[in-house]
């Protein structure tokens, strides 16, 4: 099988992200919830964890929150700082762990929000400066479009949220591990991403970083190894956001994650941009549309007379290559590219493919655009 669905769930897996699998399930222990060593073990795991995320993304000192997955820390991020009567500014790159939050508290009528659409699937900052009222409190924007690859010029953004005093929040699933994130310069508030992506963790793994001058509050209560005695949340993070056992072979395997993806950073990234521009090009030749940037880590596309979902099945069957087809969980996107009816192929690059992967992608596609024409 040749996989290309690496925006799903990066295929590969470091060698030190399965010895770090393999030692914590051989030493397994619940950190914070005993004075042993195999429990003080796991603590100091943890703490070393979180200082990876620091660094890997310029966070200097923030709040790290773990989460089972990016779209519980969006959910934290959002429903955990909303305010009654206020304004939200989002964008329609976004993914549905952001859209769907937002809508239930503009249908419940406990915020009111903008969504700002893009322009040839491009979003320009000077339309987020243009949404925000005296009331917006927050700006929510991904960090990369799951569909078509697209980055929005998060500085000029986090420029325009700090001269306004609103907060930024933003969603990293798809651009941490791919691009360089700086939380500090650019002035983020909350950034939210996945350990099983581009760090090449396992699944069950997120996490939200806030700066300590922002609060969000709990959405969940329960155990957390402080205060026993105390049947009120604990008040201070992380205790206060990771009520219950925290996913611990998860991350012993995004602390080694991280670490591999900085270490062979240049070369991955060099290696994903190149076989990009390779797709791009030789689908280009083809006469079949693309939708996403050329140079990022996707190919979306799609064949004439054939739905996503067909095409995808036919990739599948017939020459065993692995992808993403349908509206990835991004509708609004999809509608302002006018493929919310037949959806996208997309065929995600990761550090394990190669030229001779993309070559066999580009030539089944010819032959399935070729017998459905």
């Amino acid at each position: 099988m040749i996989y290309f669905d690496d925006a799903a769930t990066s295929r590969y897996k470091p060698r030190e992200v399965k010895r770090a699998l393999l030692y914590s399930l051989r030493h397994s222990a619940n950190p914070g919830r005993g004075s042993h060593d195999e429990a003080i073990r796991g603590g100091v795991l943890v703490e070393e964890t979180r200082d990876a995320l620091c660094d890997l993304t310029d966070a200097k000192g923030a709040h790290v929150i773990f989460t089972k997955n990016c779209t519980e820390a969006l959910n934290l991020a959002i429903l955990g700082t909303a305010r009654l009567g206020g304004h939200v500014v989002t964008t329609c790159l976004e993914h549905n762990s952001v859209l769907r939050p937002l809508h239930m508290l503009q249908k419940e009528g406990l915020i009111s929000l903008t969504v700002v659409q893009a322009k040839d699937g491009v979003i320009h900052a000077e339309a987020i400066r243009s949404a925000i009222t005296e009331k917006t409190y927050l700006v929510a924007v991904t960090a990369m479009s799951n569909v078509t690859g697209f980055s929005p010029p998060l500085e000029s953004i986090g420029e325009i949220c700090a001269q306004k005093g609103v907060k930024l929040l933003v969603d990293g699933a798809q651009a941490i591990g791919h691009k360089r994130i700086s939380f500090d310069k650019i002035g983020i508030d909350y950034l939210c991403g996945a350990g099983h992506k581009a760090l090449h963790g396992i699944m069950g793994t997120g996490f939200l970083l806030y700066g300590k001058k922002n609060f969000v509050n709990p959405l969940m209560y329960g155990g957390t190894g402080t205060e026993s005695d105390n049947l009120t949340q604990p008040s201070l993070p992380p205790e206060s956001l990771e009520s219950g056992t925290l996913n611990l072979l998860g991350i012993a395997a995004l602390k080694e994650g991280i670490a591999w993806t900085k270490k062979h950073r240049e070369n991955n990234e060099s290696r994903i941009y190149d076989l990009s521009l390779y797709l791009h090009d030789a689908l280009l030749q083809t006469g079949i549309p693309t939708y996403s940037v050329k140079g990022s880590p996707l190919l979306t596309f799609r064949i004439e007379g054939s739905s996503s979902g067909e095409v995808a099945e036919l990739l599948n069957r017939e020459y065993k290559i692995a992808l993403r087809a349908g509206l990835h969980c991004a509708p609004l996107i999809h509608k302002a590219l006018g493929t919310e009816k037949q959806g996208l192929v997309r065929a995600s690059i990761g550090v394990h493919n190669t030229k001779k992967d993309a070559k066999k992608l580009i030539e089944a596609i010819k032959r399935i655009a070729g017998t459905t024409k």
